[in-house]
């Protein structure tokens, strides 16, 4: 039976904490523990405020990959074994590893890696993304241990595909952006639903400024087939929605698309798409109001469609 879990990094910026956020959303990747180390106490009231079908992911403290560097040091056994056992309270399914970019996975990071999967409970995969290797295929030796201790290779699927086989798939999506600043359009949803190819389980694990609302277009899609609005108005008017709260004058025409292209209008009723499509049309110069902006993009033609 094929399952799809649709949820975000964590309830901490959600409106109404982790009881509102379960009334939206049935899965959440737990990211506190990555910063601090979360009490069994702490774990069993997470546990015990959401329904049951609710599904945490855990990962792991930032101890094992970002100070020990996979390595098992006496820190990084004990920050792995708390972790395993609130993964454990939570009956969570995944136990996620992020490595940094700078730490490539060697053979003393694999030997490492094997004494960490060992301490994975009963019931609970181990994910990693290696940051180190995300362009092109896993190196061999990394993509032999991973399948042979049945590691999931956590990617972001707006980005690449898994590099393993295996019928279950973590996605951790942050989209194209700098510095977690994006959101994602229709057609790079859909592009991350196809990627999930034939994998029967799939657990997607939003993040970036716009993570909540990313999920809930998602799960609207994938349980409707359509997406909904992002803003409540279309064309120009969708644009001027999006800049509205956030933008400074005077500025100009890279500014605004450094600044503001990754957001998501309405170009239609049906179609959503980045602002950067009407912005990069600006002409060059200085801009000193909203309305001067969408003056010159009347001016040069843009109208309700980019």
């Amino acid at each position: 039976m094929a399952r799809t879990w649709i949820g975000a990094g964590g309830w901490g910026y959600f409106a109404g904490g982790l009881d509102s956020y379960a009334r939206a959303f049935r899965f959440a990747e737990v990211n506190a523990t990555f910063y601090r180390h979360v009490s069994d106490a702490t774990a069993r009231r997470w546990r015990a405020s959401v329904p049951d079908d609710f599904t945490f992911a855990v990962k792991v403290h930032r101890e094992v990959t970002h100070q020990a560097h996979l390595r098992p040091t006496a820190g990084a056994r004990a920050a792995m074994a708390r972790d395993s056992r609130v993964a454990r309270i939570l009956r969570a399914p995944f136990l996620i590893l992020e490595t940094p970019g700078s730490l490539r996975l060697g053979e003393a990071e694999l030997d490492g890696l094997r004494e960490f999967a060992a301490m994975v409970p009963d019931g609970s995969r181990l994910g990693l993304e290696a940051r180190a290797h995300v362009q092109g295929p896993l190196p061999p030796p990394v993509r032999r241990a991973f399948e042979d201790l049945g590691v999931l290779d956590v990617v972001d699927l707006s980005r690449a595909a898994p590099r393993t086989e295996d019928d279950t798939v973590y996605t951790r999506v942050f989209g194209k952006g700098a510095h977690n600043l994006y959101e994602l359009d229709d057609e790079e949803l859909r592009g991350i639903d196809r990627a999930r190819g034939d994998a029967k389980t799939v657990a997607y694990a939003f993040h970036g400024v716009r993570m909540y609302k990313d999920a809930a277009r998602f799960l609207t899609f994938r349980r409707t087939g359509s997406f909904p609005p992002a803003t409540g108005s279309v064309g120009l008017a969708s644009l001027a929605e999006v800049l509205a709260p956030d933008v400074r004058f005077p500025t100009d025409r890279d500014l605004l698309l450094r600044d503001h292209g990754w957001k998501v209008v309405d170009a239609t009723v049906h179609r959503r798409a980045h602002a950067s499509a009407y912005l990069e049309r600006l002409p060059d110069g200085e801009f000193r109001s909203l309305v001067g902006v969408l003056e010159a993009l009347t001016a040069g033609g843009t109208g309700a469609r980019p």
